[in-house]
């Protein structure tokens, strides 16, 4: 049976097929790169499900974000069209599956208490789900399908996680402290260069100061006097606090807290009340849990905004990959922008088939041109006005030069905001700090972001599938802003990469929002445009070894202007 969903292959789709079905044969990891507009998400899968029609071993393929479940199910569905017969099952947050729009405005906490309350009363209208065959065209489509047939689509999911052949979910179904099993399943990861950031997010915590107060007015009002005052006294330790904080600390002031016959007692007589069963003491409830994990935390008191929030990171997300992954058959990371070996060093993976498929491989030589401005850089001991102001006129000479949008992305807020002051723009423009970028953009725009944010991973800057963006400005380089928490994750890492622990940490961050961002210009292989890199570094050989792909051929300037007659020639181009 002919698995691929499309009737002949695209360049590098059939390398990438046969590189993930061999690794899978073997039972060993494949980490495959290659650039949006590829086809990579139908390669993978279909090499994927070939091997699980042959072998009965079944498929777990998890991406970060709801939206990004969408092209997996798509191409999972054109497979079943063409006869691929396999079971399958689509999950994601049991709020996003709801059937009631109303539910799903709630804060998640809040969700959670109602949608117990309504399953235990049986009050839900959609609960327990009907045994039914769902279609699969979309996520919406699949959701909205169970919904009509009174089955809720999130509990028809969980029934059938044991025996689906695939199941396509978001990473919290496989990173998360509920994850799933994952053993002897083939293990597919999209997005593989997000899911240390990922990981953070799932296992990290965070309690502001006005929500430990809301849970100490909630224990005094319904008469828990005694636990109101254990939590006064981790309220008077966060107002107090600022910066790193001892786990041993945060333990014993909440060790004899004990909430769940509170919460208990609350929830049944909010229930009696006929009022919201949710109660903010289920945060606390959440902290002491988040405090039990074996995961190693650090913790830290942050003043944002004149208030406090108390937070947790996990010290070594690649351990809890690691550790989440621990007995599947074989596991692909997938990625448009993954530093291979960076990504590999930081898993501490030795024995792995890649397949990486160079920028300058994909994109004709004539579709693109870099340029690398050693005039200036952001490092933090050379920043100050005079460096802003002449980043400033760079940006200003390349949106003259550019005749459709040009992305500008800094390295961090403080940057843009000191470029900023100085650069003057007369086209419409967006700041990442100021608004929504409009849905109906102009032929000619300017956006400036910060990297590893929302401008430079969820947007599209296209109109009727077209590129709109003719530059992308790298102002700077987009490390990771310095923090006692990345310290002590780069001092954990020491003992096992030694020198290479600060790579795996700062630079891995810089290569990713690099990739991002040129990916943004760059959507498909018949794209043109100006890729410039404003700091001397990228001159030098740490970062020029881990962007070459980019950085060969590369025009080096003193100042921007001096390569105009360049850009000019490019963009006059007649291709």
């Amino acid at each position: 049976m002919e698995i691929f969903p499309y009737p002949s292959f695209r360049p590098f789709q059939e390398d990438i097929y046969r590189k993930v079905y061999d690794s899978l044969r073997n039972g060993v990891p494949a980490l495959i790169n290659a650039p949006t507009g590829l086809g990579k998400t139908a390669a993978v899968l279909a090499a994927a499900v070939k091997f699980t029609l042959e072998t009965g071993i079944p498929i777990h393929y998890a991406v970060r974000t709801r939206a990004e479940l969408e092209p997996p199910v798509r191409e999972l569905s054109k497979m079943r069209k063409k006869g691929v017969e396999v079971d399958y099952v689509v999950i994601k947050s049991r709020q996003d599956m709801c059937c009631y729009p109303q539910l799903r405005k709630l804060s998640y906490l809040e969700f959670l208490a109602e949608c117990s309350y309504l399953r235990k009363t049986g009050k839900c209208a959609y609960y327990p789900p009907m045994e039914v065959d769902a279609p699969l065209r979309s996520v919406s489509a699949y959701v909205k399908f169970l919904c009509a047939a009174s089955s809720c689509p999130y509990e028809y999911a969980k029934k059938k996680l044991r025996d689906a052949k695939i199941l396509i979910s978001t990473y919290y179904y496989v990173f998360s402290k509920e994850g799933a099993d994952v053993r002897k399943r083939v293990v597919i990861i999209d997005e593989a260069h997000s899911v240390f950031d990922a990981v953070v997010q799932l296992h990290g915590f965070k309690l502001n100061e006005s929500e430990i107060r809301q849970a100490y007015s909630e224990a005094r009002k319904y008469g828990f006097v005694e636990e109101a005052a254990k939590i006064y006294r981790l309220y008077a330790f966060v107002r107090k606090t600022t910066g790193t904080v001892d786990i041993g600390d945060l333990l014993s002031l909440i060790a004899d807290l004990d909430l769940d016959e509170v919460i208990g007692k609350i929830t049944a007589l909010k229930i009696e009340r006929r009022s919201t069963p949710y109660t903010p003491l289920l945060l606390l409830k959440e902290l002491k849990e988040a405090l039990r994990t074996k995961t190693r935390l650090y913790a830290e008191v942050e003043e944002t905004g004149g208030s406090k929030v108390l937070a947790l990171y996990p010290l070594d997300p690649a351990t809890v990959v690691r550790e989440a992954l621990r007995g599947a058959y074989a596991v692909v990371y997938l990625s448009g922008t993954l530093p291979v070996e960076l990504f590999a060093q930081n898993l501490g993976l030795t024995k792995y088939e890649k397949f990486d498929v160079p920028f300058n491989a994909y994109v004709p030589r004539e579709n693109y041109l870099t340029i690398i401005d050693v005039g200036v850089t952001t490092r933090y001991a050379e920043r100050g006005e005079e460096m802003y102001f002449g980043l400033a006129k760079r940006l200003a000479t390349l949106i003259n030069l550019s005749p459709r949008g040009i992305l500008a992305v800094f390295p961090s807020y403080e940057v843009m905001k000191g470029v900023r002051k100085y650069l003057k723009i007369s086209i419409p423009h967006w700041y990442e700090d100021s608004g929504e970028v409009a849905e109906e953009l102009p032929d000619k725009f300017f956006i400036g972001a910060v990297a590893r944010g929302r401008y430079t991973e969820g947007v599209e800057y296209t109109r009727d599938g077209e590129n709109l963006l003719s530059t992308v400005a790298i102002v700077g380089v987009p490390f990771p802003e310095p923090s006692p928490y990345l310290e002590r994750r780069v001092e954990i890492l020491r003992p096992k990469l030694r020198e290479k622990a600060w790579e795996a940490v700062y630079l891995y961050e810089a290569v990713v929002g690099i990739r991002q961002a040129v990916g943004r210009l760059f959507r498909g292989p018949g794209d043109r445009g100006v890729i410039a890199l404003l700091d001397r570094r990228y001159a030098e050989p740490d970062l020029w070894g881990q962007l070459s792909d980019l950085t060969s051929g590369a025009t080096i300037v003193g100042d921007v202007e001096e390569a105009e007659e360049s850009i000019r020639k490019f963009f006059n181009a007649v291709l």
